[in-house]
């Protein structure tokens, strides 16, 4: 057979084709040569570059292979430093990227390479890039530059035809498991394609010989070569990965990856006694972690009673579906929640089926509410001490409420907490339980981690990188008269006005009262409806048409908020507490879609709620409190297809003047705004132009 003889399409996706077996596998089965420029040299990239090429080696065929270093800030300093030759340098940076990680899938593949490399069947070069200045490029750079991220294959059969294939692949375990992936194919033996196949060839050709613009390619490193060759087993047999090729097996290719960072959170977990609270920016895989954390407990071989309780029951179904794609093998799940009439006696029979050892395990997804209500305690009464029985608690912060503390069972012997921000404001007693219950935090990953990090999967940041915005209003006549009148109550109780008023809030209820009636008036200011019409003018003068955005505010403001939009013709739906759970779902599918314009929020969104597709904030409301507005701004950051930034306006509020009386007051009352703007401001693209901004206010 030649490549002639094979049924191809013009184009595959992964959305609609199986790649490995409909092309990948076919194609490498009557190769001779390949060819291949494949993004980043790292573990996950190499083994992907290899999948199906059982074929080719089957063929006595051979490979070249076309990489990067993935070179961070420090190397690239490091070389700037030395005034070294980068490729002099290459050796130890490969070094770091070649991990034997636990995923089987790469540990075969890389295998595979280096069986190749010692039987001469593959040579790999090293390609550095190098800017217009003339300095060698940074992975972000690359990335950002588009250089590399067209993938190029080139296949030969033994009658000479050649199939090229290109398009902007994701050379990434991700990628191929969880993304999609498209591609466009050239054949040589069909003239309209030809041309395609020899400018994919003249490039190839190009960057191996070294004589490409901007790029030097050098050989690979011999003590690189020798390490590939040095970890295959001595046992190791090359057939062994015809078991990654059958279609059977889609389940083994689609389990989830766990990162670095969270495979070291639940390691903490695990030292900690199996108790602990998680701290991770929303969207850097809380989720999975906890996922991750039950799925090596269930190895325990035991008897399991798992409860994953959540503020919202539209989040529900957020759980379970991850669930699904991480593949946790669970016998049962429940879904407990006010919605489903069926919970309890379904929940009753399960566990009876689990106590009398027809079932290995049993996990229900429940509200907070619904975990701690009576007909749930009943049930729960009934779990043995044989059985190990684990709760993750997601917004863990919720749970801290006076009646959820009061009812919460004793029975979970394993105990994890997970939020973005776990603590809660003004609410020691609340704290001190979550601290006793479910333990101290033993993790954390910050914001900014998330958004300066690299994703050692996706090349790319575990969040979208942010720009900030602020915008001043000001107090009407009136909203400043009450304002003042308010702060100067407020001075009469506290003791001395050069304190930090915060710290006495916990114990004087009168005062606590007087600055949330005070910080009211900030949340409904009436100017700030002109302020969000500033915004959305300033928004449609940059990107064209408003899409994709969440607008947080009051309940006082929310109906004039959607009444300025409507005036401009916007799409809105208010995301409210009043939608059902299927309204829920639907309206956020709508949005995803762009149907939907923008969401007016209050406090629904702000918890645990995945709204990848969000890129832009509008905060008309927000208090002091981290929580609230870590959790906000978490809404849009989200990595997303087409998303490459993501824009935060921010509406700072003002009294138009402050009377004398009350002024050292307000210095004081004012720091916690402003330390909110810092730490938004803090990890955001444009850090410097916003402090400037703000010290000006």
């Amino acid at each position: 057979m030649s490549f002639k003889d094979l049924i191809l399409k013009r184009t595959y996706s992964s959305e609609v084709d199986d790649i490995l077996n409909d092309f990948y596998i076919p194609v490498l089965k009557e190769s001779i040569s390949y060819f291949r420029i494949s993004g980043f040299f790292t573990s996950e990239s190499l083994s992907i570059a290899a999948r199906g090429i059982l074929g080719l080696i089957k063929n006595e065929g051979k490979m070249k292979l076309i990489v990067s270093p993935r070179l961070t800030f420090e190397d690239v300093e490091t070389i700037k430093e030395a005034n070294q030759d980068p490729s002099k340098y290459i050796n130890s940076i490969l070094e770091k990227n070649i991990e034997l990680l636990e995923n089987e899938f790469v540990r075969d593949h890389l295998f595979a390479l280096g069986w190749m490399i010692a039987n001469n069947k593959l040579e790999i070069k090293i390609a550095l890039l190098y800017s217009l200045e003339g300095n060698v490029m940074l992975s972000e750079e690359i990335i950002d530059s588009g250089l590399f991220h067209q993938k190029i294959g080139i296949f030969t059969d033994k009658e000479g035809n050649i199939i090229s294939f290109s398009g902007s692949i994701n050379e990434t375990l991700l990628g191929w498991q969880r993304n999609v992936e498209e591609f466009k194919i050239f054949r040589s033996w069909i003239d309209v394609e030809n041309e395609y196949v020899k400018e994919d060839l003249k490039k190839f050709e190009k960057y191996w010989s070294n004589n490409a613009t901007n790029l030097k390619v050098i050989e690979i490193p011999e003590a690189i070569k020798q390490k590939l060759v040095k970890i295959v087993p001595k046992d190791f047999d090359i057939n062994s990965l015809e078991k990654w090729y059958k279609k059977d097996n889609d389940n083994k290719l689609k389990k989830i990856t766990l990162f670095e960072h969270q495979n070291e959170a639940i390691n903490r977990w695990k030292s900690n006694n199996f108790k602990g609270i998680i701290s991770m920016a929303t969207g850097t895989g809380k989720t999975y972690t906890a996922i991750g954390a039950i799925d090596r407990i269930l190895k325990n071989n035991q008897k399991h009673f798992i409860v994953i309780s959540v503020p919202y029951s539209h989040l529900i179904e957020q759980w379970n579906n991850s669930i699904k794609k991480f593949g946790l093998n669970v016998n049962f799940i429940v879904k407990c929640f006010s919605e489903n009439s069926k919970w309890h006696s379904d929940l009753k029979r399960y566990v009876r089926k689990l106590l009398l050892g027809q079932i290995k395990n049993l996990l229900i997804i429940s509200t907070h509410d619904t975990l701690v209500s009576n007909k749930m305690k009943d049930i729960l009464l009934n779990i043995k001490t044989d059985i190990e029985t684990i709760l993750v608690a997601d917004e863990v912060h919720s749970i801290g409420s006076l009646k959820r503390r009061e009812n919460l069972s004793n029975i979970f012997r394993y105990r994890l907490g997970l939020s973005a921000t776990p603590k809660r404001m003004y609410d020691d007693f609340g704290n001190s339980f979550l601290k006793e219950y479910f333990g101290e935090i033993v993790y954390e990953f910050s914001l900014c981690d998330a958004i300066y990090k690299i994703n050692p999967l996706t090349y790319n940041t575990f969040l979208t990188p942010y720009y900030y915005y602020p915008y001043l209003c000001i107090l009407t006549e009136n909203e400043t008269k009450k304002y003042n009148y308010l702060t100067l109550k407020i001075l009469n109780l506290v003791k001395n006005s050069s304190e930090n008023i915060f710290d006495e809030i916990d114990t004087d209820e009168k005062l606590k009262m007087l600055l949330i009636k005070r910080s009211k008036i900030i949340k409904a200011a009436k100017n700030k409806i002109k302020v969000l019409e500033d915004i959305i003018s300033d928004i449609e003068k940059n990107n064209g048409e408003i899409s994709h955005t969440i607008i947080f505010t009051d309940d006082k403001l929310i109906n004039e908020t959607i009444d300025l939009l409507k005036s401009k013709n916007i799409y809105a739906v208010k995301f409210t507490q009043e939608l059902s759970n299927k309204q829920r779902i639907d309206v956020l599918e709508n949005f995803g879609k762009g149907i939907i314009q923008v969401l007016v929020a209050m406090k629904i969104l702000d918890e645990g709620v995945d709204v990848p597709e969000s890129k832009i904030a509008i905060i008309m409301s927000s208090s002091t409190n981290p929580r609230e507005f870590i959790q906000r701004i978490g809404r849009i950051l989200r990595i997303s297809e087409n998303k490459k930034y993501s824009y935060i306006y921010d509406i700072i509020t003002k009294p138009k003047y402050i009377e004398d009386a009350v002024l050292n007051l307000e210095d004081s009352l004012f720091k916690a705004e402003k330390e909110r703007v810092k730490i938004i401001a803090k990890c955001a693209l444009n850090y410097k132009e916003v402090m400037d901004k703000v010290n000006e206010i």
